[in-house]
């Protein structure tokens, strides 16, 4: 029974890991800059235009959910703004009207889109099936020839930039959760109590190994963007603790 929700679990886990990983690089990155540049507004900057592609891509789903779901759409930007306390703010889609479901997807769209592209250049920039045995099997030697296979392509730093960009843009804003939670709660209401009372189907055998299928494959595309994120977040993190240091000395 375990066995069945591991990819499940396995993916709730990455995931969960690469937000951690995600925000402790936004952490690193505007406090290295912070400290190059004196300018708690110049590093955020700069960190908003590091990952604009993702931003564009994370503005541009809401934007196409809400024109698919028949939502009207409003003022759209993609570009770092300050709010009056200061506040930064990557990007944003004004929408207007529309019912719950309608928010709940509009809210999905970014992640849904995001999981997409993260796990095709996952996929398309790592061999990912030769990298999963080798980990299975232990063969270290193996892995780190995938690897270094990997960076040595021409479009190496490009694909690994977008992959970062675009794992790091899926996550959801507190306006972007807000109508999921409502509906995970109505839904919550719904269907506990008839799982306890028998009542809910279970699933054809097809639909759950095609779902253990879908986490097992979305999960090793984040293994390679959690492997993206963590480099990053060494690196920048290097940067800041020297820096720090190097300012205290002073």
């Amino acid at each position: 029974m375990l066995e069945q929700w591991l990819p499940l679990f396995s993916t709730l886990v990455l995931f969960v890991a690469l937000w951690w990983t995600s925000r402790q690089l936004a952490y690193f990155f505007t406090g290295v800059f912070l400290l190059l540049t004196r300018s708690e507004s110049a590093a955020r900057i700069l960190y908003a235009i590091f990952i604009l592609p993702g931003t564009i891509i994370h503005e541009t789903s809401h934007w196409l959910m809400a024109r698919l779901v028949g939502v009207r759409t409003g003022q759209v930007s993609i570009f770092p703004t300050f709010d009056r306390k200061g506040a930064i703010r990557l990007g944003s889609v004004q929408v207007k009207g529309g019912g719950l479901l309608q928010h709940t997807l509009i809210g999905l769209a970014p992640l849904l889109v995001g999981s997409i592209l993260t796990v095709w250049l996952s996929y398309g920039l790592v061999e990912v099936k030769a990298l999963a045995h080798a980990a299975e099997t232990g063969q270290w030697q193996a892995i780190a020839g995938i690897i270094r296979q990997t960076l040595l392509r021409q479009d190496a730093l490009l694909g690994l930039y977008l992959l970062f960009t675009v794992s790091d843009a899926m996550f959801l804003s507190a306006s972007d959760r807000a109508p999921i939670q409502q509906t995970l709660l109505y839904l919550a209401l719904v269907l506990t109590p008839l799982y306890f009372l028998g009542l809910l189907p279970s699933l054809p055998p097809e639909w759950t190994d095609a779902l253990r299928l879908g986490f097992t494959v979305f999960g090793y595309g984040l293994l390679i963007a959690l492997m993206v994120h963590a480099a990053l977040m060494v690196l920048f993190g290097l940067l800041f603790y020297t820096l720090l240091q190097l300012a205290r000395a002073r």
